[in-house]
């Protein structure tokens, strides 16, 4: 069952696995990792079963059942494992397969990223979208600009740069790819061992990253600190460095959703002209960063926050063990830079170790601030 491109690094009691093909990390707790070394050295799944009930006193039926669980979490973690590498395209390359109902591809315009100008087509939703986030990159003049194209081909998806192409089967996959391109075009010279869907702020010196899915609240929060003495690194996806675990951002606007529209727009008064996007179903408005907030490129990483909004409810922030930090980074999407090593998880379980973290729950972002403030 176990494939040798997969691999496990201790963690605690349990562990952590990567799945390359699928670019995922999975957290097993002490039972998951014992199930995951005795099925790689060839055990069945009876024998494990068999081992675990003697070795933690426990009914058979219940060591099986325990087996059964981490084996379907396993495959649960590969269900997009069918991704195939970048190889060089042919000198004559066949046309895409044409696709019924297929969007032409769309011209979303040329972008500077590190020293490389980008031009980018796409006939796919999501990537359209994602590059509206990247509107200050824009440079307009398409002369040497490299092309970028993102397009449906047949039953998976196709990225096309300097001459090679690499097939997606999903679009979470498919903005992976991207995701990591558009990083190491960006930081080209350095050396990157983890990305987050997350944001980034720096006051004092200190970095903070803020993990979170999409409509926690990491976005507004992210808006008012700028406005209020913190510098902006990003609020989409965030790089951990190798060597330093300094935080890079991949620069976006500040992504503002409709229900903060109201509150933000006395301190970001550009909101009201700027034009609303749908996307994933939700309306949003990208706020540049010129005159309306100070960046940063890089900042020390020296806290975590994994902030919430639930209205009404009094401000708190909660210590993390360094388990629930990882389960909450894994949760949010985060993942290593390919390729991915051991060497590179391990960093990454150090980071994590190492590095402070809290859960925030807020419903006055003056009181978040504070709290944050507080923890530097």
């Amino acid at each position: 069952m176990m494939s040798t491109e997969e691999f496990l690094h201790p963690f605690e009691e349990g562990g952590v696995v990567y799945f390359p093909r699928a670019d995922r990390l999975v957290l097993l707790n002490q039972t998951g990792r014992l199930v995951w070394e005795m099925l790689g050295e060839g055990f069945d799944r009876e024998d494990v079963a068999g081992f675990l009930a003697e070795h933690f006193e426990v009914a058979y039926g219940r060591a099986l059942h325990d087996v059964e669980q981490v084996v379907a979490q396993i495959m649960l973690a590969r269900t997009d494992d069918d991704t195939r590498a970048m190889v060089p395209a042919p000198a004559s390359p066949a046309p895409i397969e044409a696709v019924a109902g297929a969007a032409p591809l769309e011209d979303c315009g040329v972008f500077q990223f590190g020293t490389s100008r980008i031009s980018v087509a796409s006939s796919v939703p999501d990537i359209t979208g994602m590059m509206w986030r990247f509107r200050h990159r824009s440079i307009g003049d398409a002369a040497g600009a490299e092309k970028l194209e993102i397009s449906e081909a047949g039953s998976a998806y196709r990225v096309s740069f300097r001459g090679c192409v690499c097939e997606e089967k999903t679009t979470r996959r498919l903005g992976a790819s991207v995701t990591q391109l558009l990083l190491k075009l960006e930081y080209p010279d350095t050396g990157l061992l983890a990305y987050c869907h997350a944001a980034a702020v720096s006051h004092r010196g200190l970095g903070v990253l803020m993990p979170g899915r999409s409509g926690a609240g990491k976005s507004t929060l992210t808006a008012f600190l700028v406005r209020n003495g913190f510098a902006y690194l990003g609020d989409d996806i965030i790089a951990i460095e190798e060597s330093t675990r300094a935080l890079l951002p991949l620069p976006s606007c500040l992504s503002i959703k409709s229900g903060s529209w109201q509150v933000l727009e006395p301190i970001y008064p550009v909101l009201r002209q700027v034009p609303a996007v749908n996307r994933y179903g939700r309306s949003m408005r990208y706020v540049e960063p010129q005159g309306n907030y100070e960046t940063m490129t890089r900042a020390e990483a020296s806290v975590i926050v994994f902030p919430t909004y639930r209205s009404g409810e009094t401000t708190r922030l909660s210590a993390l063990p360094p388990l629930q930090t990882m389960a909450r980074l894994i949760g949010t999407h985060s993942t290593l830079m390919t390729p991915g090593t051991q060497t590179k998880l391990g960093k990454l379980i150090r980071f994590v170790e190492e590095t402070p973290a809290y859960e925030l729950t807020y419903s006055e972002l003056p009181e978040a601030m504070q709290a944050i403030d507080d923890r530097q």
